[in-house]
């Protein structure tokens, strides 16, 4: 299947720190027709034969072509933020809020957002996912600066240990993966993976090498008690587990792709059968007038009954 997903539990095979877990691994095959839809046109040509299959006896070359002419309705996509603006369509309202909080709400994240509109852009995250997960992030000790929020996709969310305290499930260990742009010679710049490793008051930041291995380039303590790490879920399955609530319409919306591709196809198909017998007839001149009627009114039901077809799709 296109999907990868055989209906049968996955196990992951966690052997070092950016192995992801087994929930990890059952729940990726759901994440990717939906990454691919909102890549548009150029995303899913991109894929061709895992979403649009070429059929017995299409030669290369005439899939190709259909590939070109076939485009993907943004249906996925509108719906997506059409929820996450129905969740956010009112103001967050604060009681009992600081002043210093306040005015840090004004840049929630230190990339320029206020809280409104990072709260539209985490609600898009939970809903194509069905969770998402904000991370309280501060410099180290001694620096200037102030707490953030940062954001994380269930795709950025390696693994988890968890265990219940005081009436309260509590996270005891937390895996996420990260990149970061860096400079590289006198005007390059480069991306690293990096995982970060939190644990009740200390964290571990593991770097990949030239080598492709990780190592840790920077670990500390802090004086919380807990992992500064919150989830909100749209389609909850489990601890820090979901499935993506718009995964039926993703594949309708994958539906109506290969279709419009099929009756487009089969449009230019009759069209150019259609030229084809003018040419003819136009080189026959004993052609009689009522054949030549029938045909052309059959050619013409055709291209109608198609285009009824096309727009219905």
């Amino acid at each position: 299947m296109y999907s990868g997903f055989s209906g049968r539990q996955r196990v992951g095979n966690t052997t070092s720190v950016d192995s992801p877990n087994t929930a990890y691994v059952n729940m990726e095959p759901h994440w990717l027709l939906i990454e691919t839809l909102l890549q548009g046109t150029y995303g899913i040509r991109k894929k061709h034969r895992t979403y649009l299959p070429q059929e017995p006896r299409e030669l290369d070359e005439a899939y190709d072509n259909r590939l070109l002419r076939s485009t993907l309705a943004p249906f996925y996509g509108r719906i997506e933020r059409m929820l996450a603006g129905m969740l956010t369509r009112k103001p967050v309202r604060l009681e009992d809020v600081s002043d210093v909080v306040r005015e840090h709400l004004f840049d929630v994240d230190l990339q320029g957002n206020d809280l409104n509109v990072w709260t539209y852009e985490v609600a898009r995250k939970c809903v194509r996912y069905g969770h998402v997960g904000v991370l309280v992030d501060a410099p180290a000790a001694g620096e200037n600066g102030r707490p953030y929020w940062v954001s994380y996709t269930p795709r950025d969310i390696l693994g988890w240990r968890s265990e219940i305290a005081d009436g309260k499930q509590m996270l005891t260990q937390l895996r996420l993966k990260e990149e970061l742009t860096v400079p590289d010679g006198l005007y390059g710049e480069k991306r690293v993976e990096q995982v970060r490793v939190l644990t009740p008051g200390a964290f571990e930041l593991h770097q990949k090498n030239d080598k492709g291995d990780y190592e840790i380039v920077d670990e500390g303590r802090t004086s919380l008690s807990e992992i500064p790490f919150a989830v909100a879920y749209s389609n909850r399955v489990a601890v820090l587990e979901s499935r993506p609530p718009l995964a039926d319409i993703a594949e309708l919306n994958l539906k109506a792709y290969q279709v419009q591709s099929d009756l487009d196809n089969q449009l230019r198909s009759v069209l150019v059968r259609e030229r084809q017998w003018r040419c003819q007839k136009q080189r026959v001149p004993n052609t009689s007038s009522q054949q030549a009627t029938a045909t052309q009114r059959s050619f013409s039901a055709l291209i109608r009954s198609l285009s009824r077809s096309m727009s219905l799709a």
